[in-house]
């Protein structure tokens, strides 16, 4: 009855972990929470002759980083990960991070008899005015140098940028310019498109690696001067200025009001 019992204070406390992260998107969390307690202990019992009976039953951060490590090198299941959305090292690595959390007392601990997946989901919202700014989770692999991003991650980060781009056109009378020296790409080339930069305020360096992107508050359009300078003032190494602080010190005019 233990067991239980923690198997499912398990349970609610990865769920709330994960729709803090995911913003409230209830149909991304439920897809992990269902490969992680659904497939993945049965997935390392064929494939790896684990006896877990819950994938709550790995508590040791380096045994699922390990697991991780043996799926992308595994002959048969290196190939099935990359098709699968989503990936089940890519699951591993949110209850990873999820356990990282746990040790440092980060997240709330449950107790029994508080409500499960569908007691914990809550609705999501999106901003006035038709412009959604609604968080939308990255990931980015350390250590995996030549792995290519997941194409559900490429196609959110392409998200990200237009959300980002239809931002800041509706401050702009509907151009997208440079945020810290007002260049107006469309206007000086006279080309009729969306070349902008867009450079996000926390560098992926910064942080664990996943993180929900607010594509209002975190990311920013910047030109190609601009984007390299904000990066360049501290030195490079991932590092990179405040926007405020790279206003401080550009000289220049701002051509476009």
């Amino acid at each position: 009855m233990d067991e239980q019992i923690n198997s499912y204070d398990q349970h609610v406390s990865f769920v709330r972990y994960l729709m803090e992260r995911f913003d409230g998107d209830q149909e991304e969390v439920t897809k992990i929470v269902d490969v992680a307690e659904q497939i993945i202990p049965n997935l390392l019992h064929d494939y790896f002759g684990t006896s877990y009976k819950s994938v709550y039953d790995i508590q040791e951060i380096n045994d699922v980083e390990d697991y991780r490590r043996r799926i992308k090198l595994h002959p048969i299941l290196k190939n099935i990960d990359i098709s699968e959305d989503p990936r089940y090292t890519e699951v591993l690595k949110w209850y990873k991070l999820f356990l990282k959390a746990a040790s440092l007392n980060s997240i709330p601990i449950c107790t029994p008899g508080e409500m499960g997946l569908q007691g914990v989901l809550g609705s999501s919202e999106t901003a006035d005015g038709g412009i959604s700014n609604k968080k939308i989770v990255t990931i980015y692999l350390e250590g995996e140098e030549g792995e290519s991003q997941p194409k559900v991650y490429r196609e959110r980060n392409r998200q990200l940028r237009q959300t980002c781009i239809n931002y800041y056109k509706s401050k702009h009378g509907g151009r997208i310019i440079c945020e810290c020296c007002g260049f107006d790409f469309a206007k000086t080339y006279d080309i009729n498109d969306e070349y902008i930069e867009i450079h996000h305020l926390l560098p992926f360096s910064q942080t664990e690696g996943e993180h929900p992107v607010d594509a209002v508050k975190d990311l920013v359009p910047l030109c190609a001067n601009c984007h390299r300078m904000i990066h360049h003032g501290m030195g490079g190494n991932g590092n990179c200025m405040s926007l405020e602080d790279l206003k401080k010190i550009y000289k220049g005019n701002i051509k476009y009001e």
